[in-house]
């Protein structure tokens, strides 16, 4: 549908959260070059998702307002509670329905509850992804990232039989002619470790973000979010 179809203050939200993920890709790249995450980081990380997942409640308020305020006594208009339902279960849906007292959404407006319904996660795999946006956005600015990690050649480790070693970073040592350590000479050419029994190196690259306890890539996650919430709030301003 034109994109002018969805309500101008929903577009302004998925807008801003366009907006945020840009500054997410230039802070995460900062991170990584520094090897460290920032609260900032973070922040932005949250805010993103956050913003996404207020777009997808405020779409839902607006379908409540022309198909179920105008039938609810004055009592049930104050105390609903209307958010876009992502649940686990049918029941678990109809129960978010319900705090909107929409349980006879089904009679009321077919077309929206069977579109609803077909993107719950129990639905199918591929509306995983609004489970995951619900989940990080309820955790607030406590979400965590953790780096995700290659393994190359750079930092060197020397090891003994006797369990002793030594570690160092060869960019920021140098060593000169007749140096060993622990019984492992160094080439002063190369900086490395002349071929010795129980040496080991290895190089630790930061090339992403992970969101910590989901396994996902938070930059690619926050992208592919940003995509799909818009594409699924102008499907359903078809409805309304």
């Amino acid at each position: 549908m034109e994109e002018e179809r969805v309500n101008p203050d929903i577009k302004s939200i998925l807008d801003r959260a366009d907006e945020l993920l840009k500054d997410l890709e230039e802070e995460y790249n900062r991170c990584l070059q520094a090897s460290k995450v920032t609260r900032r980081a973070k922040n932005i990380t949250h805010e993103v998702l956050e913003k996404l997942r207020g777009a997808l409640d405020q779409a839902m308020f607006q379908a409540w307002e022309k198909y179920v305020l105008h039938n609810l006594p004055d009592q049930q208009r104050e105390s609903a509670r209307v958010y876009f339902p992502i649940a686990s279960d049918l029941n678990s849906f109809r129960s978010m329905l319900g705090r909107g007292f929409m349980t006879n959404l089904d009679s009321i407006q077919i077309d929206l509850y069977d579109f609803l319904l077909n993107r719950q996660p129990f639905t199918s795999k591929e509306n995983q992804w609004l489970a995951l946006l619900s989940k990080i956005a309820a955790e607030g600015k406590h979400i965590r990232l953790t780096p995700q990690k290659r393994t190359e050649i750079r930092r060197i480790k020397v090891s003994r039989s006797n369990g002793g070693s030594v570690s160092w970073d060869p960019s920021s040592v140098r060593f000169g002619p007749g140096v060993s350590i622990v019984g492992a000479p160094i080439d002063p050419r190369t900086q490395r470790t002349v071929p010795t029994p129980g040496v080991t190196e290895q190089r630790e690259i930061w090339v992403s973000f992970i969101l910590e306890g989901y396994e996902v890539n938070a930059l690619g996650f926050c992208k592919e979010a940003c995509q799909k919430t818009r594409v699924l709030i102008e499907e359903m301003g078809n409805l309304l």
